[in-house]
């Protein structure tokens, strides 16, 4: 499960409801609200629901509280991609503070580094590599601070749950000892949806393909100069994206 925006800068979303291993779109659902996910799924005949094994979901806690009502018996997994994508936004606004308080010496040899910093490290260019090493030099706060984001990174490729849960949670005291700032509350967000994102090691379940599918469907949309009839834009989505 996944949204996207109809507008771009409002808060008017509407939920794609996806089969991965199928590859296509089940539903798509008016706005991403619990009592909305809930009615879908008391539509659906008892033994679809009682199929449905693993929902892989973002962090918003309308998702996870409709499927723990109507799917007692599914494994509930958070994406990691969103995980990482929290995380890059507080490396980001780390970033930004430290720009905005540095020297103006500082300040120009920072520029341009947003990408190279969020970028995974292993693919970064010759050159993206030199400016990281600058990056390094002139702000010891952001070389933790990367370093911190490729050693989570890293965790994600383990296999093992159990090892998983213990390099995760020594990353968090890490932070937490660590005096940056920026990524406090990203701790208290893994706190919160730890076992949910721990899931993800028993089957390795992500939202990769609702990515793909989402920009399918917003190109659908573009293509439509947009739909200011809901029914009217699901069912050209169930047209083009369905079984």
């Amino acid at each position: 499960m996944d949204e996207i925006a109809l507008k771009k800068g409002h808060d008017d979303f509407v939920l794609v409801i996806g089969a991965p291993e199928e590859s296509y779109v089940i539903d798509l659902l008016s706005d991403r609200k619990k009592e909305t996910l809930e009615a879908w799924f008391d539509q659906l005949p008892t033994d679809q629901r009682s199929a449905i094994q693993v929902v892989c979901i973002d962090m918003w806690d309308a998702y996870c509280l409709a499927v723990q009502t109507k799917l007692p018996g599914a494994e509930i997994v958070v994406d990691r991609f969103h995980v990482m994508k929290n995380l890059n936004h507080a490396l980001t606004t780390a970033r930004r503070e430290i720009q905005r308080q540095a020297t103006p010496e500082v300040k120009d040899q920072l520029k341009g580094s947003r990408w190279v910093l969020v970028r995974n490290q292993g693919d970064l260019t010759p050159e993206q590599r030199e400016k990281l090493d600058t990056i390094y030099a002139v702000s010891p706060e952001l070389k933790l601070g990367h370093q911190l984001k490729e050693q989570f990174r890293a965790i994600f490729e383990l296999t093992d749950r159990d090892e998983a849960a213990q390099q995760l949670d020594a990353w968090m005291h890490q932070v937490e000892t660590s005096g940056l700032k920026a990524f406090q509350g990203f701790v208290t967000t893994l706190r919160n949806w730890r076992d949910f994102i721990l899931n993800y090691f028993h089957e390795r379940w992500s939202n990769g393909f609702a990515e793909g599918m989402n920009n399918k469907i917003k190109l659908l949309k573009r293509r439509g100069f947009g739909y200011t009839n809901f029914d009217h834009f699901r069912l050209r989505v169930l047209v083009e994206c369905g079984p």
